[in-house]
């Protein structure tokens, strides 16, 4: 079983990897110009092939490392309201609604994106990008925000939420790609 699982693993990979080659030999994947609109295209490599048959495994498990990983934001409160204590709660309640991501995206937030894979993908992450949440950080962004509504009894503003971090993520990008450009790429990882 273990070979046949291998043999199949094995040709996917390389098809896979033949597939980012005819993309890596394509022409057409240069950068071009209009003096009214910035497009960049971008070059697949063959890691990223790889890449994306991991992340595709990874996003349809419901476990990963032996943590559960939640399916969606409710289900991301329903678990921080069993590891959070009453008086970490109080403490998260405490800080405005405009702050609470700024105040608490490196401890929660941290937690958060290694408990649960979000950087890495998961069936989370998966549940984000199908929304359209462009980056990990934003994901996490929206469940503390999110549940520091839910705490107080408001609307989650989730469409409002996403719409806001992708106007973000699309002036980031803009300025990346203006950057290369001009030649003054700042190599971000954003």
């Amino acid at each position: 079983m273990k070979t046949i699982l291998l043999s199949v693993l094995s040709i996917l990979l390389l098809t896979t990897a033949m597939q980012a080659q005819k993309t890596l030999n394509n022409p057409t994947n240069k950068v071009q110009k209009d003096p009214n609109v910035t497009i960049i295209k971008t070059q697949k490599k063959r890691i990223d092939a790889i890449n994306d048959s991991i992340y595709y495994e990874r996003v349809q498990q419901k476990e990963l490392d032996g943590v559960y990983i939640p399916l969606d934001l409710y289900d991301c409160f329903k678990i921080l309201n069993q590891q959070m204590s009453d008086d970490a709660k109080k403490q998260f309640m405490a800080f405005p609604d405009d702050k609470v991501d700024r105040m608490t995206h490196g401890t929660l937030g941290f937690w958060m994106e290694h408990k649960w894979s979000i950087s890495e993908g998961s069936r989370l992450t998966e549940y984000f990008r199908k929304m359209g949440v462009p980056h990990y950080d934003y994901m996490i962004g929206i469940i503390i925000q999110s549940y520091h509504r839910h705490l107080h009894g408001k609307d989650l503003k989730v469409k409002e939420q996403v719409v806001e971090f992708k106007a973000i993520w699309q002036k980031k990008q803009k300025a990346k790609a203006d950057a290369m450009l001009n030649g003054t790429d700042t190599n971000d990882n954003d």
